[in-house]
């Protein structure tokens, strides 16, 4: 019975010695890391042709619009309707693009977009601006590029991004990142075209990804994280076991002492 219980015991020490994860191999930027095999920061290892899938704009879409002329003040008349990131909504304060598509500019009038891009609907809006102003900057910038990160990472939600695109890497940065129990073989992208959800799925331990047509997100996309089988374990098994092992051990402390 002695026997058993010691080797019930080795066997619980060999599981969670094996289980753990050597210091050396998580700390970044160590003094000596003393790993084989390293390679120069100044070595080019591979290169990656970029596909980001350019967002052709939709009706209900909301523009934010800052315009910079030579017009006097007086006469600029989107000078007092320049979109302020504060305080203030932007997406209150923006242009949403109609059923139609179009846009409402004061004195211009509408001024079509849907089916642009982001640097088309610039030029689309600078040349509207032309005959009214003079010299005219636009700046344009889609503020409802939204998309949610759900699964193993720290900070599950939805996010916004005032960037033309952003990548599934970047996505998951701003969640947070991976968090240990984090499956980063199995990332899953849900995507919604015309009234249809497409799922994609890949792996981050492929460099590869790089590469792939969805890297780059569109807006509403929704990342899913899996979390690894160890997660499962770890909760349910090794709980359960190490119930059941401390209910043996005291049972078998039990028996002994009667025994004796």
């Amino acid at each position: 019975m002695r026997n058993t219980l010691i080797a019930l015991w080795l066997f619980i020490g060999i599981f969670l010695f094996s289980a753990c994860v050597p210091q050396k191999k998580i700390v970044l930027l160590q003094e000596n890391p003393e790993v084989k095999n390293q390679s120069s920061a100044d070595e080019l290892l591979r290169t990656f042709d970029l596909k980001p899938l350019a967002y052709a704009l939709k009706p209900g879409d909301v523009l934010s619009l800052r315009v910079q002329s030579t017009t006097p003040a007086e006469f600029d008349f989107l000078a007092s309707g320049t979109t302020t990131f504060g305080a203030q909504d932007p997406v209150l304060s923006g242009y949403t693009l109609d059923a139609d598509g179009n846009i409402l500019l004061p004195a211009v009038g509408k001024v079509k977009l849907s089916g642009s891009t982001m640097p088309e609907a610039r030029i689309k809006v600078t040349e509207a601006l032309q005959p009214f102003l003079s010299d005219p900057t636009v700046n344009l910038r889609l503020l409802t590029f939204r998309y949610t990160v759900i699964g193993e990472v720290p900070g599950q939600g939805q996010y916004t991004t005032y960037q033309d695109n952003i990548n599934v890497m970047e996505a998951i940065a701003t969640a947070g990142g991976f968090s240990p129990y984090s499956n980063r073989s199995s990332i899953k992208l849900v995507r919604y075209e015309n009234g249809v959800a497409k799922l994609y799925k890949f792996s981050m331990l492929d460099d590869d990804i790089l590469a792939q047509n969805n890297f780059y997100l569109q807006p509403n996309d929704m990342i899913v994280v899996d979390p690894l089988p160890a997660k499962f374990a770890r909760e349910n098994l090794l709980a359960n076991a190490t119930l059941t092992l401390s209910l043996v051990s005291t049972l078998t402390f039990i028996i002994i002492r009667l025994l004796q």
